[in-house]
């Protein structure tokens, strides 16, 4: 059950990502990368805190701080979470235009587990 509670709180913070980006107008990735920090630190539940957003290198990173989580876990969120960015078409059109790589960091119990959503995979 509480991996069940995990999954959610991993597609909570994606949710709310989209949610953050449907708020806005016209939106920039310099603008959405800021305004979703600017919301940070976050409680997504189950122990999964969003804790920034940052543009690096081409690399718009979110990273969270995840001690309940373990990697096996993240790694097997991996396609459910790339599948639900690939949804959103005002999200998926963005990370596009921009040549962004979307990446999901999260700081697990057992060490740090990346999602990447690269503009090819969309």
């Amino acid at each position: 059950m509480k991996k069940l509670a995990s999954f959610f709180a991993m597609l909570l913070m994606v949710l709310t990502i989209n949610i953050s980006l449907d708020s806005c107008g016209t939106i920039t990735i310099g603008t959405a990368v800021a305004q979703l920090n600017a919301e940070c630190p976050q409680d997504m539940g189950d122990g999964i805190t969003m804790t920034k957003s940052e543009l690096v290198d081409g690399n718009w990173i979110i990273t969270a701080s995840a001690p309940t989580l373990e990697t096996t876990l993240v790694n097997f969120m991996k396609p459910a979470m790339t599948d639900y960015v690939k949804s959103n078409a005002k999200m998926s059109k963005l990370l596009k235009e921009t040549n962004t790589t979307l990446v999901y960091r999260f700081e697990c119990s057992d060490g740090t587990a990346d999602v990447k959503i690269a503009p090819s995979d969309l």
